[in-house]
């Protein structure tokens, strides 16, 4: 056990937004549970009961505390399994749990924040498949950063010194009790959305058959607003599956001709060309908008970024923004900064990837922060007085479309694109490893020779807090031009290269990110990986048939429909959900 162990040490066991991985409900040890999700990504019962009481004793929780608590619905597959472990977890110490049920994300800080828990969790993958689960963590209504006495690295090393000392989860000595937030929820959307200028527009939901399906059903009724929901309902094994934030990122758009490979919501969205999309992820802190544009005859799709323009700008009609401050992430277009401050005198800074770095950059002059994966901070002021930064995917996409309603225009984008590698061993990509300083050596050199007849042209190396980040910028009279980002996942077996850029550079710079997506799809690949025997098969019958068709089977096999969603955002397939093709 203990040389076990001794191999878990100084391990980070959190990714870009608290744990994740695919569920397996064995019984097993606390260590024999970290060692799993160390070596195949895999989540049990044990290892959120682990997570929680580490995060109770990192806090300081006892017996007088009262913890909140959320989850997005998948777990009813495993018979709540998941949601039992965390809950049992917060209330062994003889605590109150309030547990909220099948919740939006941003729901459970805010009922932190409103009644004074002394800790909250949200048992959830987000956009991930069906076949995943995970759990993120707050304390005083923020999202833990990595570093400091508070941070994911103090959290994992408690996780591994209770893991060595004891063997399995305790009994509940406390008490969980069941809290509605429905009424808490629809309020916070009334009194942030302007429902008064949503009359006479038309919608169309998509909510991922996740958290927000019944919430968003009853804010739409309750205000006599006409709407269409496309998604299921949810059950826990159709989250995310062909519907969700997950098919459309990525996309500035969508054709008639794409059509048969889009995602349901745009063909109905080709059908009903007067209304507006709205999209949510699987457990709700996400949300994107569409809309139908008759110029060019497809539909649009406005993601985190254009969404917190569309909104500043109908708030800017109300209030200054000048000298104010906006929060993007490294995975922002890079024309976004430069338009918030030609347009409404704001400064920026760019941080990293994920919407802890949005939530946790304590500025008192922070009009919006966002990220172009939908995640848009609108800092929102509770009834005690206290700030609520959370991303709230229908509230803010909701309040984009009233923007547009009213012909505020978004910014002019610049070329934005990311290019997945999925099923990867990220171990091969970190700092100090063989491949991660072979790629700086290549850009290095690929950077300088792309550029060098742009004399108004400079490249070098940026650092972000995340130390296993590798990112290269371009610099033009003193403002960033362009960015190439690498990064792993936080979240799921994948890397990914950015490349965001001002329109001109597009041609030079393309070339050298599928230079790196090359290698990395050469070289990180993870052959004993499940996932990858059904790669091989569907690619094979596409070689030899032409064409992969799905049994039913197959669809309810969420490991299978995880590797389509994947080989389709790798652009090596596209289909209708039934039957694929190379693409």
């Amino acid at each position: 056990m203990e040389r076990l162990g001794e191999n878990l040490r100084g391990v980070n066991f959190f990714g870009t937004d608290g744990i994740r991985g695919k569920t397996d409900t064995a019984d097993l040890s606390y260590l024999e549970a970290l060692s799993l999700f160390r070596k195949s990504a895999v989540i049990t019962p044990s290892l959120i009961d682990l997570a929680v009481r580490a995060f109770v004793r990192l806090i300081g929780g006892d017996g007088s505390s009262v913890y909140v608590t959320g989850s997005d619905g998948r777990d009813s597959v495993t018979g709540n399994a998941f949601v039992n472990a965390m809950n049992n977890a917060f209330a062994a110490s003889g605590a109150t749990v309030c547990y909220l049920g099948v919740v939006p994300t941003p729901a459970v800080p805010q009922y932190q924040i409103l009644n004074g828990c002394m800790g909250a969790a949200m048992l959830t993958a987000s956009h991930n498949p069906s076949n995943q689960n995970g759990i993120k963590f707050f304390f005083k209504g923020k999202k833990l950063l990595p570093e400091g006495e508070l941070g994911d690295l103090k959290l994992s090393s408690i996780m591994l010194e209770i893991a060595l000392s004891e063997t399995s989860p305790k009994k509940s000595d406390g008490a969980v009790k069941n809290v509605d937030p429905a009424k808490m929820v629809l309020d916070t959307l009334e009194s942030s959305v302007p429902v008064k200028d949503m009359t006479g527009m038309h919608f169309i939901l998509d909510t991922a058959a996740g958290a927000w399906t019944r919430f968003a059903d009853a804010f739409f009724k309750k205000n006599g607003l006409s709407y269409m929901r496309i998604s299921e309902d949810e059950k826990g094994h159709n989250i995310n599956r062909n519907c969700g934030v997950a098919e459309i990122e990525g996309h500035e758009s969508y054709t008639r001709l794409q059509i048969p490979y889009a995602p349901r919501i745009i063909k109905t969205l080709f059908e009903n060309t007067d209304s507006y999309g709205i999209v949510t992820d699987g457990d709700g802190d996400r949300g994107m908008l569409l809309k139908y544009d008759k110029a060019s005859d497809t539909v649009k799709v406005y993601d985190g970024d254009e969404e917190a323009f569309l909104m500043m700008g109908l708030l800017s009609c109300e209030r200054s923004f000048e000298g104010s401050r906006i929060v993007c992430t490294l995975e922002s277009d890079i024309m976004s900064s430069v338009s918030f401050a030609q347009r409404f005198g704001c400064r920026s800074v760019i941080t990293d990837v994920g919407d802890k770095w949005i939530c946790n950059c304590n500025l008192s002059d922070l009009a919006i922060g966002f990220e172009s994966s939908g995640h848009v901070i609108m800092p929102i002021t509770l009834e005690n007085g206290e700030i609520l930064l959370s991303g709230n995917g229908l509230m803010t996409a909701a309040i984009s479309a009233v923007a547009l309603d009213k012909g505020i225009a978004s910014f002019k984008r610049g070329y934005s694109k990311t290019f997945y590698t999925y099923f990867v061993n990220k171990m091969l990509f970190c700092q100090g490893s063989k491949l991660f300083e072979e790629d700086a050596a290549m850009l290095d050199k690929a950077l300088a020779e792309a550029i060098k007849d742009e004399k108004s042209l400079s490249s070098r190396r940026r650092a972000f807090k995340d130390r296993n980040v590798l990112a290269y910028e371009i610099i033009r009279d003193g403002l960033t031009v362009a960015l190439i980002v690498s990064r792993n996942s936080g979240t799921e077996d994948k890397n990914a290269v950015y490349l965001k850029c001002t329109p001109d550079l597009t041609a030079i710079l393309e070339p050298v990110a599928k230079m790196l997506v090359s290698r990395h799809r050469e070289a990180m690949r993870n052959e004993n990986l499940p996932e990858m025997e059904i790669v091989r098969l569907i690619l094979c019958s596409i070689d030899q048939s032409r064409s992969f068709t799905v049994s039913d089977a197959q669809q309810k096999d969420t490991m299978f429909t995880s590797v389509l969603h994947a080989l389709e955002r790798e652009g090596r397939i596209k289909g209708d959900g039934v039957r694929f093709v190379s693409a």
